[in-house]
């Protein structure tokens, strides 16, 4: 199974994108990573592994759309129109710019489904039985079923129609309710949000304070990516 992980982020992130990045090589083994990001080219040098995406001229989200210019921002929303940017693309996963992924996270990336279009862990704090709530900070996409029973429009097509709190992650959980598969929090360790695991294979910093400074992310950024691949 080819395994293919995207980041995406604005200018201001990439530091925390290239710092997950470099997480996520020295530990598993990845046929691709993308950044799907607001220039041409990233301003650093990366690895022959990680393949660049302009995303800023994208037209999913239109500026006057109702979410545009909320916190999220569209390139957070860009992670609902996976399908059709990577068409040569089976199967993927999202992971945010501020997760570290502690160990090999290969059980996860080449997980069996099920018949489910996503794999996610929930948020129990957001979760109303029946109705179980994930966080889409870390997610492993069916992008070939997402295209084939054109989901991923329906995603944008919510997104579009009204304002939301979190809008890729509620077009997900709406859409896709009861055809997400939940798994453990040790794939999406965030003690008070998401869920909190004894061995985290992936930490998610969850955006509440910005992680720069962090031990685990200063050793990263200061690692050579000779050393990840």
């Amino acid at each position: 199974m080819r395994r293919v992980a995207v980041y995406a982020g604005t200018r201001n992130v990439y530091p925390m994108m290239e710092i997950a990045a470099k997480s996520l090589l020295s530990h598993t083994r990845i046929d691709r990573v993308w950044f799907l990001i607001e220039d041409d080219a990233f301003p650093e040098e990366l690895p022959d592994v990680i393949r660049c995406m302009n995303i800023s001229g994208q037209e999913y989200f239109p500026p006057d759309g109702p979410n545009y210019n909320s916190p999220w921002t569209y390139v957070s929303m860009i992670r609902l129109a996976l399908p059709d940017l990577l068409k040569e693309e089976t199967r993927c996963i999202w992971l945010d710019n501020d997760t570290i992924v502690m160990k090999d996270i290969g059980p996860l990336t080449d997980i069996d489904l099920e018949e489910n279009y996503v794999a996610m862990v929930e948020e129990p704090v957001r979760s109303l039985y029946p109705f179980k709530y994930h966080n889409a900070g870390v997610m492993v996409m069916d992008l070939e079923a997402l295209r084939g029973d054109w989901i991923w429009q329906k995603w944008i097509r919510i997104v579009n129609s009204r304002e939301y709190t979190a809008p890729d992650q509620d077009a997900v959980n709406l859409i896709c309710q009861g055809e997400i598969l939940t798994v453990g929090p040790e794939w999406n360790h965030a003690p008070g949000i998401v869920g909190e695991s004894a061995d985290p294979a992936i930490r998610h910093y969850c955006g509440c304070q910005r992680p720069i400074g962090n031990d685990w992310f200063e050793y990263y950024r200061k690692a050579d990516w000779r050393v990840m691949t």
